[in-house]
């Protein structure tokens, strides 16, 4: 399909998705991920009580304010790379008080060390051009004890997975789904191969843990 041909070849290029990708994602994309990412947000009220959430590359702001309808107490900042993923995350938001969106760069993040109590980040893992350094700046901000739940899409995944995709999703979703997997995130067998490399040599080398679930791959990591 010409539009997921047109996201990977951005993808290649840059780091931030640009303007007309932002407005598309909000438009288009979103809607497919909508499902999996109600699914994220309700898990993680379940997992955190307290404290601050960061969404890292937040996009247009569906988990971030999700999660903020769910849970008033918490306190979510999404951040993102992409200026206009940040204005419309914030239109997106409007009357919520408890989440925020901010540009910034997960490479350096704008935060104290072990201040945060939970990292969440879905379909940005494929973006990020320096994986553990990311990795590491997550671990320095996150408090002791406390989690990360790294999302990304899973192409050409074991069968099983498939037969459940495909009952979860839809004929009409679900060939959209694979494309969307294609273009955000990485085939099963990197992740068991260079994804797990890329985490030894990080500081959650002891700590993390690699699980297939609802068409995601989610990476928790444990400080």
């Amino acid at each position: 399909m010409f539009l997921f041909k047109f996201i990977r070849e951005i993808q290649a290029k840059l780091e931030a998705i640009p303007t007309p990708g932002a407005i598309i994602y909000n438009a288009f994309i979103k809607r497919i991920l909508s499902t999996a990412e109600l699914r994220i947000a309700q898990d993680i009220v379940q997992k955190v009580n307290n404290g601050m959430i960061i969404d890292i590359g937040s996009g247009t702001g569906f988990l971030s304010i999700e999660i903020a309808k769910r849970a008033p107490h918490l306190n979510i900042i999404g951040i993102d790379l992409s200026r206009k993923m940040v204005e419309i995350a914030t239109s997106n938001a409007r009357g919520l008080e408890n989440v925020k969106f901010k540009l910034a760069n997960a490479k350096n993040l704008p935060f104290e060390d072990n201040s945060i109590n939970f990292i969440v980040s879905t379909g940005s893992f494929h973006h990020w051009k320096k994986p553990i350094q990311v990795f590491n700046e997550l671990y320095r901000v996150l408090i002791i004890n406390r989690e990360a739940w790294i999302y990304d899409g899973c192409s050409k995944p074991p069968k099983d997975e498939i037969l459940k995709l495909k009952q979860n999703y839809g004929a009409f979703k679900y060939p959209f789904l694979t494309q969307i997997q294609k273009a955000h995130g990485f085939p099963w067998e990197i992740y068991n191969t260079k994804i797990k490399r890329l985490l030894e040599n990080s500081k959650f080398k002891n700590s993390y843990q690699m699980t297939l679930t609802d068409g995601w791959m989610k990476i928790s990591l444990k400080k």
